[in-house]
């Protein structure tokens, strides 16, 4: 009782502060993307599905008496004061309200962003943090054993807050992107470390923190603020703007860490989830997986039609469908650039289990599973469309997350192969958000929807 009690509380007082939106925040709390809608139950304790949570626990556990452990403490305070000494120290600034205003209040408002976006899964569905699970102490320095206990674990609003402002600043200074998306996943990971959170609390809260920040960008005051924040770095560190928006793509090698080793306790989680997501297969969700495998054009517009609000095609929608097209294109790309730091055996292949379409395992017998190429696709599309037509994000991201998964389903991927394809998808997506071409053509994807949809309503 005191538990919903104190859920319905946080859902009032997050609701109430709309009015301070355009000081705290980008989106009030209607206008967020509903994780409830998109994402996935937490996982029963219970179920076979736990066992890479409880292996993560293990492994976190085991790096507490270390620098990383100590790392992990300190970086358990919450929100805008830690993240200003976490980012002084990446981007050589002195960051704070005082001295460095604009980047402050971008980092604050992404920030609030990406929490705010997990607060309605949070109030939901209630879940043990690992500490009160395990019945130890939690290990950060900052955490109160009392506030959390009352507090669900899934998904973590530290990690959402984290990444949020991590996403913001990697727009904001992509030659740094890289070693700023690095540490926003890795203050994820302190979560795990500690004790306060289960891995699949921090991989929820990166994927609801990234369609935060992806629905923001339909608000001129996000854009707006990344330019004063930038043209405030900018003059802090006497770079041109130039050399601060000049950036290859992010390089997954430097921002997420390597494929768990077969050996490891964590693969033999990934191991039962993905004989879980195989007996999937002879069911109507299987017939989905099967048809999401293709990358052709026209399939991959019939996967996202349903979620919108008007017909989608190449005659009728040529500005959305060339975005959809690019996006497939360059993002399919970036998959494989990412794929050739790390080889991976496929699950048919180090299982020697058939896969629910035997006519492709030959094509992708010797390439890497990590990351998932069609996660990174699904997921970059579904962030973009959620940003050019907001009014229907929520079915748009649970398509492009359904995407992502019915890899696994197939066989052809591990659960963290699309978990990481997905973290991926938004790091390129912040660094497309400079380019030209990208933001051209996202403007032209808006306008023609908008005018779609009022032709349409007219009717």
């Amino acid at each position: 009782m005191i538990k919903r009690l104190f859920s319905i509380l946080l859902i009032a007082l997050v609701a109430n502060c709309s009015l301070a939106a355009t000081v705290d925040y980008y989106l009030t709390f209607e206008e967020a993307p509903d994780p409830i809608a998109y994402m996935p139950l937490p996982p029963d304790s219970a179920s076979t599905v736990f066992i890479g949570d409880y292996a993560r626990w293990i492994w976190g556990k085991s790096l507490r008496n270390t620098p990383r452990g100590e790392q992990a403490s300190w970086e358990s305070k919450y929100g805008i004061v830690r993240m200003c000494t976490i980012y002084s120290d990446v981007l050589g600034i002195n960051i704070s309200e005082e001295t460095t205003p604009a980047i402050y209040k971008l980092m604050l408002r992404a920030g609030n962003t990406g929490a705010n976006a997990v607060v309605r899964m949070k109030s939901q569905y209630f879940r043990k943090r690992p500490f009160l699970l395990m019945n130890e102490p939690v290990w950060g320095q900052y955490d109160s054993h009392d506030n959390l206990e009352t507090n669900s674990s899934y998904p973590s609003s530290h990690t959402s807050f984290a990444w949020g402002t991590a996403l913001a600043l990697a727009e904001m200074a992509p030659h740094m992107q890289d070693t700023i998306l690095n540490r926003g996943y890795e203050y994820g990971i302190s979560r795990v470390i500690v004790g306060a959170h289960w891995q699949s609390d921090v991989d929820a809260a990166m994927l609801c923190s990234s369609a935060a920040i992806a629905r923001a960008h339909a608000k001129p005051d996000f854009a707006a603020d990344i330019i004063a924040a930038r043209e405030e770095y900018a003059d802090l560190k006497r770079l041109t703007l130039t050399e601060v928006t000049t950036a290859n793509s992010p390089q997954a090698n430097k921002i997420i860490p390597a494929p768990y080793s077969t050996t490891s306790p964590e693969h033999v989680g990934d191991v039962a989830l993905y004989w879980n997501a195989k007996a999937e297969r002879d069911s109507l969700r299987g017939q989905i997986a099967i048809a999401d495998a293709s990358l052709d054009d026209q399939a991959l517009m019939s996967g996202f039609a349903p979620c919108i609000d008007i017909p989608i095609s190449s005659t009728e929608t040529p500005k959305i469908s060339l975005l959809l097209k690019m996006l497939k294109l360059r993002l399919g790309l970036e998959g494989t650039a990412m794929k050739s730091y790390w080889f991976r055996k496929r699950p048919y292949v180090e299982l020697g289990t058939p896969t629910a379409i035997p006519s492709e395992e030959q094509e992708y017998y010797a390439d890497s599973s990590y990351p998932s190429g069609h996660a990174i696709i699904g997921w970059g599309i579904a962030l973009a469309l959620a940003e050019v037509m907001p009014d229907c994000q929520n079915e748009l991201l649970k398509r492009g997350r359904e995407f992502g998964l019915s890899r696994v389903i197939v066989g052809y991927h591990y659960s963290s192969d699309v978990q990481a394809g997905m973290v991926m998808a938004a790091c390129v997506l912040a660094k497309y958000h400079n380019d030209s071409w990208f933001v051209t053509m996202l403007n032209d994807a808006r306008q023609e929807y908008v005018l779609k949809k009022s032709q349409q309503q007219g009717k």
